[in-house]
């Protein structure tokens, strides 16, 4: 009723601004419409058709807050575009971007996102893990709404320092939400459902950036986050966990009720066991973590597992990748070549559902790693061959778009997503607060380095240098994985941490 009174208001404020001096056309607007229909329907048409439970479509809500943050994560590579050309009426600031302000609107959003991963586990156990998802599809919104008007670059920093702040937030909150929110049976496939929404954040400025308006671009995609507000507010739930934590038991079991459609007797033996779970941790702090042999293993795997990750150059190449395509001369259009490879970010996402509930998450992970490796080892021989011999590329000129479809697709085979599933599994929930917030914030630092000195790189170690840097952290990545990453797959938290401590 409330998404059907907020279309209707949609559709009045468009006849509202049908004028000569509407703020949007009438094209932005039904583009708008659309989006904002089928992202507000699409869930309840599963529940509908396909009778799913409310857990699914509780978790499936709160992963378009998941493809609100990563859209962030590639803006920048349609955008770059239109920012450094002479055309004023394609780059509103009217002039080309200096090299310097490409690299801060580029890294700026990991210093916001430094400061939004921090405080939020904290937060998120004062106020609830619901209030804080809902509060961060704010900035979003801001964010998108600052783009879409922009005549100045600094209007730019801005918009990427707050969405750095909602995207940091979001990468803390959300992997917790969703370990939080399902059973030990299909926590690692609901999990992994963020995956597939990241890379269809990542997709969405790829299919629709070269072809937009900055203007029309921006403001479709304020309705992402604008539709998850608008869900969540009425579907999702707070966690059992957190309200087991803070005293509200009957309120546990009538939540753990709704998502499990079962009985008051089931629901009531899940609660005493997370009670029971609670009553065996207190409050630590960083000292008891380092104190403790599980935790401490924990802590490690789960900082260096993110640190490779980000040194696997996902955040430069995620930026970059129409300009890279631009540099490389390939044949293929860098437009053309960049929507490839979104598409196939976003498809070969759903494939780590199906790995990791059949094969669990240690070997996929080393598979993905050394795919990577392989891929960026690929691409900087190209970059080597190109800038450093006087050899033709033009024989070879789909390797570029070979060797990053290569590393997209190891990617999202495992990982993009399990560093951060595995992360979250490692802790109860009592430390959870200073492990997600250690993980965001060295995942967005590291980040910060990559994406802000891509550039620098280029120029001192050539772009080759820069690729083969980045297969190197995938390759000791694969090593770290088969020595210290413990296999998590059908382990409920206890069991967990018995292992570890061994």
């Amino acid at each position: 009723m409330i998404v059907n009174l907020y279309v209707l208001v949609c559709y009045l404020i468009k006849n509202l601004f049908n004028t000569k001096s509407r703020l949007v056309s009438t094209e932005t607007f039904h583009a708008h419409l659309a989006l904002l229909f089928v992202s507000c329907y699409f869930p309840c048409f599963i529940e509908m058709f396909f009778g799913i439970s409310t857990t699914v479509l509780t978790v499936l809500i709160a992963d378009l807050l998941a493809t609100a943050g990563d859209i962030t994560q590639t803006w920048t590579s349609p955008m770059y575009i239109k920012l450094y050309s002479n055309d004023t009426s394609e780059n509103p600031l009217g002039k080309p971007l200096t090299s310097s302000e490409d690299s801060w609107i580029g890294s700026l959003i990991n210093i916001g996102a430094v400061i939004g991963a921090i405080p939020t586990g904290f937060i998120a156990d004062k106020i609830g893990r619901k209030n804080v998802m809902l509060a961060i599809a704010v900035p979003h919104m801001i964010a998108y709404f600052t783009y879409a008007f922009a005549n100045h670059v600094y209007l730019f920093y801005i918009g990427r320092f707050i969405n750095g702040i909602a995207l940091g937030a979001g990468y803390t909150i959300l992997p917790m939400y969703m370990t939080e929110i399902t059973e030990d049976s299909n926590r690692a496939s609901l999990s992994v459902t963020l995956n597939i929404f990241w890379t269809l954040g990542n997709f969405i400025p790829y299919a629709i950036g070269p072809y937009l308006s900055v203007r029309t671009f921006n403001l479709i995609l304020a309705a992402i986050p604008t539709t998850f507000l608008l869900c969540f507010v009425i579907i999702g739930s707070e966690t059992p966990h957190f309200l087991v934590q803070t005293g509200q038991i009957a309120e546990a079991e009538e939540t753990v009720m709704r998502l499990r459609s079962c009985s008051k007797e089931k629901a009531k033996k899940e609660v005493e066991v997370l009670e029971a779970a609670f009553k065996k941790h207190d409050d630590v702090s960083l000292k008891d973590i380092f104190m403790n042999r599980g935790l401490r293993k924990a802590y490690i795997v789960s900082l260096i597992l993110i640190f490779l990750q980000t040194m696997s150059g996902i955040g430069a190449i995620s930026y970059y990748m129409q300009p890279i395509f631009a540099a490389s001369g390939s044949n293929f259009s860098a437009s053309v070549s960049t929507t490839i490879c979104g598409a196939c970010m976003f498809l070969s996402s759903f494939t780590t559902t199906f790995i990791v509930e059949s094969a669990g998450k240690k070997w996929p992970l080393g598979v993905s790693c050394l795919g990577d490796a392989l891929s960026l080892a690929v691409l900087g021989a190209f970059f080597y061959i190109k800038d450093s011999t006087s050899l033709s590329t033009d024989h070879i000129s789909w390797l570029p778009i070979a060797g990053l479809l290569g590393y997209i697709f190891f990617f999202n085979l495992a990982y993009s997503a399990l560093p951060w599933t595995i992360s979250s599994e490692l802790f109860p929930s009592n430390v959870k607060p200073i492990s997600s917030a250690s993980v965001a914030a060295c995942c967005w630092m590291t980040s910060f380095f990559v994406t802000k000195f891509f550039n620098v790189s280029n120029e001192i170690l050539g772009r080759a240098g820069t690729f083969w840097i980045y297969s190197g952290a995938c390759l000791f990545a694969v090593l770290f994985d088969i020595i210290w990453v413990p296999e998590t797959r059908g382990k409920n938290f206890s069991e967990i941490q018995e292992m570890l401590q061994k």
